[in-house]
């Protein structure tokens, strides 16, 4: 992967990341609290298990997981194919997700959070708000806990994706591997 091709993949990536973000947001803080309207009213814990934020947090944090993880699945298949596999490329690629979702975090006790600030910080690092309030997780923990287990997952289906696609098209492999020196044939 040349270096213009690998920052557009590494912007591409975070710009997913943030959108897995929002579809999570949407899952976990609109359509998971939804829910508890079609539970009848005489069922009044199911109704407190879905208007918990808590547990629209944790399905908020399952959304990105799943996101991700289906995207760099898809990575590791066409990196295989198109013979542009490169593992330090990928991690590095995760390590700046890591960076530009977790370094907000710790500017968060720095400053009162009030208005917008408390609202960026609300819905930003709401996937990984269960476990600030579930586990009792310091909160710069608990975001980098959460980010770090799904990047973790990710770079993990990336791998999986890759062995499965060269265990079925074993050329590739060949493709990859260096080239075996030729024996040298010296007449005396």
């Amino acid at each position: 992967m040349d270096s213009l091709k690998f920052l557009l993949y590494t912007l591409a990536r975070i710009g997913l990341m943030l959108a897995s973000l929002v579809l999570a947001l949407i899952f976990g803080k609109l359509f998971f609290p939804i829910l508890s309207s079609f539970v009848p009213d005489s069922m009044s814990g199911i109704n407190s298990f879905f208007t918990s934020s808590d547990n629209g947090s944790i399905v908020a944090w399952i959304t990105m997981l799943a996101v991700l993880g289906i995207i760099f699945l898809d990575d590791g298949k066409r990196h295989a194919a198109y013979e542009s596999w490169s593992s330090v490329n990928v991690t590095i690629t995760l390590i700046l997700m890591l960076l530009i979702y977790f370094v907000p975090a710790i500017f968060r006790d720095s400053f009162h959070s009030e208005g917008k600030g408390k609202i960026f910080y609300e819905f930003f690092y709401f996937p990984c708000r269960w476990l600030n309030q579930r586990a009792g997780v310091e909160y710069t923990l608990s975001v980098a806990l959460g980010i770090g287990v799904i990047l973790l997952f990710c770079f993990l289906m990336y791998l999986l994706s890759f062995k499965l696609y060269v265990k079925k098209h074993p050329v590739i492999l060949r493709r990859l591997e260096p080239a075996e020196p030729e024996a040298e044939t010296t007449e005396e």
